[in-house]
């Protein structure tokens, strides 16, 4: 039987030797092992545990030198398709960072692992031969003890605090080299799939109400529990629990007379959207129409495509948007809408609940670990083919992707500021080339390189130059402050300013002051 070769992204390795490394698959791996899946690894001199993610498996060849084997599977499926590896090794190249840098910030946090060293008694060594190799150190007596009274295994963090301002990698190493113990890495996961338990009836209701009714009144909450169960087919435990007021243990007696059979079922973590109307298709204005037709039709090429959409603050861009979708989803393919700040993604989120129901899933830092990472299983399985969220919501996990928004294109936030440093515009675009889909760019203040684009004819150019319902746009005074200067004037507050902000006191409004930091100069100097 021929032998696997896996190529391997270790997340110890750093970036100066940073490479795919070549690992044996175990044969009991061999079945079940697939690119996109992460796996620990020993790696180094030390042959420290690492975890790594998979990049690609071959045969292996009929000679070679001996190579590390993998020690074991940290996830059931691919966490990451081809496209999501593909994507990973090129933002390695684009932004100077490791391959698992960028699948970190791929995935959600609650996918993490966290890797503890261990110290463990090796199987088949006893108490007499352990302490044999103790002899002359009471160092090595004194973590055998520890050991021991630990179930034969302990964490380098524990041992280290129990020897406190002592050395324990003396002892450490004179019990592996002897052959006493081992140095293992255990791997546990930040956050776990939520289950509740499902009480499912096991036999027809009938036969259920017969087994119980003769014991009516000595046992009436088995009897209660069977009627609610009889009624509904299988519910909750603890809704169970809660309607009838009996006790698991009731439950429990149910399960062994064979009326029941209790269930673990997944429960998704999402954040509650309650009292959202479903909203009809929005109605375009003749302006609105004429870009949505453009866009549209950019999106049915079924080729890379990228445009800005130019429209005036209130010019009703997010209608645009929404039919978009509309039609994106028409056609069996799925759409990403990114927002700048966490602060947009609440009311956006009740605007396209309104319009797409259960079908939105939302993915931001501000969510909680478990929600975040139930929200991106859902996109990952197809439930929720539409997806909002900020800068790392540009990975979500959507397959066939159609279209992807980025709303305010020019905000300094779509960057990230932390390893690997991504432009959120630069990786859409990528998507997009992979997967054939539109990328549309909105904003009423583009950046310089999305107008020059535009203006070029390298992306296509829709404008909305007039807001929505024909409201009138806010008067907007510009003052020349080197005129200021020549009168006297040489504050930071103009008369202009000054009057306006004096008649707006009189009339007992309020005033919002905005500073321009905008600007890559950001030093005012005396």
């Amino acid at each position: 039987m021929s032998k696997k070769i896996a190529k391997v992204a270790v997340a110890r390795a750093v970036y100066a030797i940073d490479k795919p490394y070549d690992y044996m698959v175990p044969q009991e791996l061999e079945e079940r092992l697939r690119p996109g899946m992460r796996v620990l690894v020993p790696f180094a001199a030390g042959n420290r545990g690492s975890d790594g993610l998979v990049l690609s498996i071959r045969e292996a060849p009929s000679v070679g030198g001996a190579l590390k084997s993998i020690q074991a599977a940290l996830d059931s499926e691919p966490v990451l398709d081809e496209k999501g590896i593909q994507l990973a090794l090129w933002m390695r190249e684009r932004y100077f960072c490791t391959v698992y840098d960028c699948v970190k910030a791929m995935l959600p946090a609650g996918l993490y692992f966290s890797l503890r060293d261990q110290v463990a008694i090796r199987p088949g060594v006893d108490r007499e031969r352990a302490y044999r190799a103790a002899e002359g150190s009471a160092a090595v007596r004194q973590l055998l003890d520890l050991l021991w009274s630990w179930g034969g295994k302990g964490d380098m963090e524990q041992i280290r605090l129990a020897f406190g301002a002592r050395d324990p990698n003396p002892a450490i190493r004179r019990l592996t080299e002897s052959g006493v113990a081992a140095l293992e890495t255990g791997a546990q996961r930040a956050v776990s799939d939520k289950t509740e338990k499902l009480a499912v009836l096991a036999v027809p209701a009938e036969d259920a109400m017969a087994m119980v009714r003769q014991r009516r009144k000595a046992a009436p909450l088995r009897y209660a529990v069977t009627e609610l169960l009889c009624a509904l087919g299988a519910a909750s435990a603890k809704d169970l629990c809660y309607f009838t007021g009996a006790s698991p243990a009731t439950l429990k007696s149910l399960e062994k007379s064979g009326i029941l059979t209790l269930e673990k079922q997944e429960v998704l973590r999402r954040t509650p959207l309650e009292g959202v109307a479903p909203a009809e298709p929005p109605v375009l204005n003749e302006e609105q129409q004429a870009a949505f037709e453009g866009l549209d039709a950019l999106a049915r090429q079924g080729r890379p495509a990228a445009a800005l959409l130019y429209g005036v603050t209130g010019s009703g861009k997010t209608q645009g948007y929404i039919r978009l979708i509309r039609e994106t989803l028409a056609r069996g393919r799925t759409a990403l809408v990114l927002v700048p700040e966490i602060v947009l993604t609440p009311q956006l989120l009740r605007i396209f609940a309104a319009h797409f129901g259960k079908q939105v899933a939302v993915l931001h830092s501000s969510l909680r670990a478990g929600e975040r990472y139930d929200e991106w299983k859902r996109a990952r399985r197809g439930e929720a083919p539409v997806v909002i969220g900020t800068r790392s919501a540009v990975f979500a996990p959507l397959d066939n992707l159609g279209l992807i928004i980025l709303d305010e294109e020019q905000e300094s936030s779509y960057k990230s500021e932390n390893v690997p440093r991504y432009h959120a515009r630069d990786v859409a675009k990528y998507r997009c080339v992979q997967n054939g889909a539109l990328l549309v760019l909105g904003s009423a203040t583009p950046s310089v390189e999305t107008m020059y684009q535009a203006k070029e004819g390298q992306i296509g150019l829709f404008q909305l130059k007039t807001r929505y319902n024909q409201r009138a746009l806010p008067q907007v005074l510009v003052v020349d402050l080197k005129e200021e200067l020549r009168q006297g004037n040489a504050g930071a507050v103009s008369s202009v300013l000054r009057e306006e902000l004096e008649k707006n006191f009189q009339r007992e409004e309020q005033a919002i002051l905005f500073l321009n930091r905008r600007g890559a100069s950001r030093m005012v100097s005396c």
